[in-house]
């Protein structure tokens, strides 16, 4: 199963690519994209070149056609995703590259600092499920999603699950549904 994980918060020392990294470890064969390293042009500016992406665009292109099991993982910022993974759909769910979106199931985590993290997971959802009609692709959106509160206290800096049981089952729990659905969705194709 490869998996795809975008960590979608471009603040240096974010408490996103905390939880990018322990859903990483959860699997033999995973990438993170690092939005720390995000340099996608504003919808306003243009779109991604198919035939001269930067480094960081050609990873994030890349790494979601390949996956079978994406995880879109977003800070909560006023009750949204960041601004960033809302340009990444701007960007890329159009003609040129829907179709890396493709045969796959996507899972969404929101995360907070402190209380929060369930609405841009749910608002992702939404979103998401919005690509895979208008294009016709044949992907879906898992039902389970996940919210991240008080990260600190969770998971550390290396994407280590702390000494939290109620956290790390809650964890564990969704990372194990995520993958049951995409072996279910895949077993068939």
């Amino acid at each position: 199963m490869k998996v795809c994980i975008l960590s979608g918060s471009a603040r240096k020392n974010n408490n996103t690519l905390r939880v990018s990294k322990a859903l990483s470890k959860q699997f033999s064969e995973s990438v993170i994209v690092d939005y720390q390293e995000y340099d996608l042009p504003n919808f306003n500016q243009g779109g991604v070149p198919k035939n001269n992406q930067t480094e960081f665009q050609a990873k994030l292109i890349d790494s979601i056609e390949k996956s079978d099991l994406l995880f879109v993982v977003t800070p909560e910022y006023n009750w949204f995703p960041t601004a960033e993974i809302i340009n990444t759909i701007h960007q890329l769910a159009q003609n040129d590259y829907a179709h890396i979106f493709d045969q796959k199931v996507i899972a969404t985590v929101g995360v907070s600092a402190g209380k929060g993290g369930r609405m841009p997971a749910v608002q992702l959802i939404t979103v998401l499920n919005k690509i895979i009609s208008y294009f016709n692709l044949e992907s879906i959106t898992s039902s389970n999603t996940f919210e991240v509160q008080e990260v600190t206290r969770c998971i550390d800096s290396d994407g280590v699950l702390l000494d939290n049981e109620r956290f790390n089952k809650g964890f564990l729990s969704f990372v194990d549904y995520s993958l049951k659905v995409a072996e279910r969705w895949h077993s068939n194709r």
